[in-house]
């Protein structure tokens, strides 16, 4: 994964839109969880995405709404966790 846009796909690829509801394209600022479009389950859905699809290990502590509001604040910890693993 190279950019927010790629976390884009992943979490749009997770979430489950309502019935009758056309899917969005997300984008970089789409506030993920005031649109109640991400769920406990979407949410380690997405997590297990990034741990088995592109080998980003989210550690427990940094699951916390703060970081699901928008793909981009989901993008920040992961280039976090990026800048630390290659230290």
């Amino acid at each position: 994964m190279n950019s927010v846009e790629d976390l884009c796909g992943v979490i749009g690829s997770k979430i489950t839109w309502g019935r009758g509801e056309d899917p969005q394209q997300l984008t970089a600022d789409t506030p993920l969880l005031e649109m109640g479009l991400l769920d406990s389950l979407a949410i380690m859905e997405i997590i297990s995405a990034l741990a088995n699809e592109h080998g980003v290990e989210l550690p427990d502590t940094e699951v916390v709404a703060a970081n699901f509001r928008t793909p981009k604040a989901l993008w920040a910890v992961i280039e976090g966790l990026s800048a630390g693993a290659a230290k």
